[in-house]
């Protein structure tokens, strides 16, 4: 008979939750640009824009909002962190089904990224409660949840507006993310020991002990990470048609969804062997690593002549972010005192944030004037400045003074 211990219970209620939130989102917004064509008129230029803006509005007021949840889980915890990012989502997603026009829908976008945090929650629950041996694994493993929900969301969500129409697909993803509200009220169990808003330690002096390069180098890390693995999702399927997809539009479509499916399964697969060389080398090693392989994986892909040549690429990639952001996530545990733990990690939140907002935009803005190999060469040297960073910091503990 197998023995279900709280963290484990918690880690499936978190990975299922985790799941569904991101196939909310992944389900929705590939055709949202179709669904505010039903709201108006508007020029293609138009709609251009309000899909660049419904996408970017969201990550921006996630930015924004997230350091001021973070002082709230230092005194409430992570569970009720989820519980409010789950049913924020669940209101506002049916609101954007409801929307009567645009400027409804932008509203609805703006305070799901402003309440939004599930994930980034249930992955600091986890930090804080695994054993120091054995984090690396419990956080790769859980990361595989959001994953699949990303590789899955665009086939369901199409099926569902090809059914039941846009808004009604809406509504449908709505309802599943009322039943993560309620999963995780049931089946979370987290002790904290409350804490006076008098009795939280001021975070400025603990920032200052632990030292500025260490999180410099850790923010810059998380934005750079976020922004390489979207910087190309708008463009993928012109780059792919630019090395040789000359069939039918479909074979296009299927090709893509391939390349871009890449790195979420190489995650997905080498989750339980990333999370072992984490808990075996530890965080700092691993990141020396794997920040190597990204920058020489990134560079290779500006060189790219086949699609065969990018997929093969981009699954690599996928290996090297299965490890960086869980040993962030470590060295993040190991660092920060847990009284000011969840002040820190909602900064880390609003970094992640900015780098879905940063990665797409200037990926555009390359496209434009240098066209797609460019873009690989620009984040190889973004991560390129974060692994330098880290350098510095290690270099600087080992030769202080």
């Amino acid at each position: 008979m197998l023995v279900t211990t709280p963290l484990t219970r918690n880690f499936r209620v978190l990975w299922v939750g985790s799941l569904i939130t991101e196939l909310g989102n992944a389900m929705t917004l590939p055709f949202i640009v179709l669904y505010i064509n039903t709201l108006g008129h508007f020029t293609t230029s138009q709609l251009n824009s309000l899909g660049a803006f419904a996408f970017a509005i969201t990550y921006a007021c996630k930015a924004i909002a997230a350091p001021l949840w973070g002082r709230l889980a230092d005194r409430k915890g992570r569970k009720l962190m989820c519980l409010r990012a789950s049913g924020i989502m669940t209101l506002t997603i049916i609101g954007v089904g409801l929307a009567p026009n645009v400027g409804v829908l932008l509203l609805m976008r703006a305070l799901q990224g402003a309440f939004s945090g599930y994930i980034n929650n249930a992955n600091a629950l986890i930090s804080l409660t695994a054993p120091a041996d054995s984090r690396g694994q419990w956080l790769s493993k859980l990361v595989t949840g959001s994953i699949i929900g990303t590789l899955l969301g665009p086939l369901i969500g199409s099926g569902l507006a090809s059914t039941v129409g846009y808004r009604g697909a809406f509504l449908i993803t709505g309802l599943l993310m009322s039943g993560v509200f309620g999963l995780t009220w049931w089946g979370v169990q987290e002790t904290v020991t409350p804490i006076t808003r008098q009795a939280l330690p001021p975070l400025r002096p603990v920032l200052e002990q632990i030292g500025w390069p260490f999180f410099g180098a850790l923010l810059t890390s998380l934005l750079v990470i976020q922004a390489t693995t979207n910087a190309s999702t708008p463009i993928l399927s012109l780059f792919v048609r630019q090395l040789g997809s000359n069939g039918s539009p479909q074979d296009l479509i299927i090709l893509t969804g391939l390349v871009a499916a890449a790195p979420g399964l190489a995650t997905i697969l080498m989750a339980r062997w990333v999370g072992r060389l984490l808990d075996k080398w530890g965080a700092t090693t691993c990141l020396g690593w794997f920040f190597s392989l990204a920058i020489i994986n990134l560079f290779l892909t500006s060189q790219v002549t086949q699609i065969w040549q990018l997929m093969s690429l981009r699954f690599v990639l996928g290996i090297a972010d299965a490890a960086l952001l869980p040993a962030l996530q470590m060295l993040t545990v190991q660092k920060i005192p847990r009284a000011v733990f969840g002040r820190v990690f909602s900064y880390n939140q609003s970094a992640q944030a900015l780098g879905n907002v940063v990665g797409p935009g200037l990926a555009a803005i390359i496209a434009n004037r240098w066209g797609y190999p460019p873009i690989f060469l620009v984040t190889a040297g973004l991560e390129l400045v974060a692994f330098s960073l880290w350098g510095g910091y290690f270099w600087s503990k080992r030769h202080p003074g």
